[in-house]
């Protein structure tokens, strides 16, 4: 599933790597590669992304969105966690 644009962005392209992973290890190394997808722009992309395959009716690409949604923002709350234990 590709994110349409005509001058792709540096999140978009993070996020159609991302959103093209198999695995979650493979979506961790994207992460890993694209700082950029823990930013809160990558999570308000994700979610006017997730409302509109809502309006256009696509559920299940909505529910498997918000899921990558979750593992991102899972990740970026280990990443605060490790940061204020140092």
């Amino acid at each position: 599933m590709n994110v349409e644009s005509t001058q792709p962005s540096q999140l978009q392209l993070a996020l159609n790597a991302f959103l093209n992973t198999m695995t979650l290890e493979e979506a961790y190394q994207v992460i890993q590669q694209h700082p950029i997808l823990l930013t809160d722009q990558a999570d308000l992309f994700f979610s006017s992304i997730i409302s509109s395959a809502r309006k256009q009716g696509h559920e299940e690409t909505a529910m498997a969105l918000d899921e990558r949604r979750d593992f991102i923002r899972s990740v970026r709350q280990e990443l605060a966690e490790n940061e204020s234990h140092h």
